[in-house]
């Protein structure tokens, strides 16, 4: 596993939880009879890339390794997954995994990805429930857009504020601070600048707002 620049906060608030993220992930399948359904959100941001065996795939804030069974899946052992986070303790976790599964085709590397020099060309970038934590997520999805070999596809999961909702309502949302989703990240409104970059980078740009508009999704395709 290689190690990079990371941000401290971020960082620390992962590491803490790094142990017990995937247990605390399924108390949210408690929610799934309100339509609240993680895994199944993965699953088509996942399919949303188009993969297929031997394409290389980056895994942007990959955590603890949610998404690497259903990704090796679709690339197979001649592909390529590459997993990037900010937590080199959740990181470790997902070498656990990687190790459990005998997974040689996967590598991990901790690191702020504002820092992050995409290393290869992609045909996928995938991520989940990670750039709205990030300050200067646009600039990131731009790095990530020119990454992309032609035909290459992004695929983001992540939450957006409502915009006719006061964000004094965020207290109703228990697990957002827990999770690094503070007051002045949705002031911030990071998920609008992951929109622009989207648009000014890919064609066939796709947006969804879901989940009483808390969540979306979003996929476009690099044409150049």
């Amino acid at each position: 596993m290689k190690h990079s620049i990371e941000e401290p906060e971020v960082a620390q608030t992962y590491a803490r939880r790094s142990k017990s993220y995937d247990s605390v992930v399924k108390i949210f399948d408690l929610f799934s009879s309100m339509g609240f359904d993680i895994p199944a959100w993965r699953e088509a941001a996942i399919r949303d890339l188009h993969l297929k065996p031997g394409d290389t795939v980056i895994d942007i804030g990959c955590g603890t390794g949610l998404t690497f069974p259903s990704l090796y899946q679709a690339v197979g052992p001649t592909g390529r997954i590459i997993g990037i986070d900010i937590s080199a303790d959740m990181l470790e976790q997902a070498q656990q995994l990687v190790t459990q599964n005998g997974w040689r085709n996967v590598e991990l590397t901790a690191v702020d990805i504002t820092h992050y020099d995409f290393p290869v060309k992609a045909d996928g970038i995938l991520s989940t429930f990670a750039l709205i934590l990030v300050p200067n997520a646009g600039q990131v999805v731009s790095n990530a857009c020119q990454s992309l070999l032609p035909g290459g596809r992004i695929s983001i999961l992540d939450m957006a504020w409502p915009e006719n909702w006061s964000i004094h309502w965020r207290h109703v949302f228990f697990w957002l601070k827990p999770f690094g989703v503070t007051q002045e990240t949705l002031r911030q409104k990071p998920w609008e600048a992951v929109w622009q970059a989207m648009e000014s980078n890919l064609k066939d740009v796709a947006l969804k707002r879901f989940w009483f508009r808390m969540m979306y999704f979003i996929n476009g395709v690099q044409s150049n």
